[in-house]
């Protein structure tokens, strides 16, 4: 009785399978097309800025090293030459700015380690 079963449950999930694996090479293809979270989109909030430059976060650069604390210092916090730019709040990595509101930040979609965020955000 299970092979009588068997047979017609394989022959109705046979064309289901093999259309299954007619798609699993286009899964790729579809990611390909998903938004990047983690790419640069930078900042409107840095014109007339007095530190930063008007197209700071817009894409990948140590912008901190133009901060007093890493123009000034003796011993330069690490952060000031890591790369960072303004991400999607969606990015795994993105982190608040304490400077402006409704900004994220990420070192990692740079490339680079966060040495900031623990050590001087008052909110990590």
């Amino acid at each position: 009785l299970r092979a009588r079963l068997a047979l017609p449950m394989m022959m109705t999930l046979l064309p289901l399978l093999a259309m299954t694996m007619m798609l699993l090479p286009l899964l790729g293809t579809v990611q390909a097309f998903a938004p990047d979270l983690c790419g640069c989109i930078g900042a409107s909030a840095f014109v007339d800025h007095p530190t930063y430059q008007d197209n700071a976060g817009l894409f990948c650069s140590a912008w901190d090293l133009s901060m007093p604390v890493c123009l000034e210092a003796k011993v330069k916090p690490t952060y000031c030459k890591h790369e960072w730019c303004y991400v999607s709040e969606h990015c795994d990595s993105a982190q608040p700015s304490i400077y402006h509101e409704g900004y994220y930040y990420s070192y990692k979609a740079c490339g680079f380690p966060d040495t900031f965020t623990h050590k001087c955000s008052p909110m990590a």
